[in-house]
């Protein structure tokens, strides 16, 4: 699943970048040591995989393929202290195979995180 992952992560930010945005990875690798090994852990920065920035807004994108697990990733929006600014947009870009626009769910649009059953 980590290479779909990172694959619809660079299709977004591919995207974003054809839209006019500048876009940079915004991911940060722990790492923690257990018994004698290293292992590597990947950590969203403000809940965001990519940052964006043009001259009229500030967006922080979260890729997902498919809708399952969504309220885990509103969740993770809703836990940092963003300000209230129309030029500041949290998104969850919601990726299907084979499709070549994604569905955008805005942070602002949302109350809270739906139950995940």
């Amino acid at each position: 699943m980590a290479n779909k992952g990172n694959y619809y992560k660079r299709k977004t930010k591919k995207w974003l970048e054809e839209k006019g945005y500048q876009v940079e990875y915004a991911e940060i690798y722990q790492r923690i040591f257990k018994a004698g090994k290293v292992i590597l852990i990947k950590r969203d920065l403000f809940g965001a995989d990519v940052i964006a920035v043009s001259g009229e807004e500030l967006v922080f994108a979260n890729s997902i393929l498919g809708r399952n697990n969504i309220a885990s990733h509103i969740k993770g929006f809703l836990s940092y202290p963003f300000p209230n600014s129309p030029k500041l947009k949290r998104w969850i870009v919601v990726w299907q195979e084979r499709v070549k626009e994604p569905e955008i769910i805005d942070i602002a649009d949302v109350q809270e995180a739906p139950d995940e059953h």
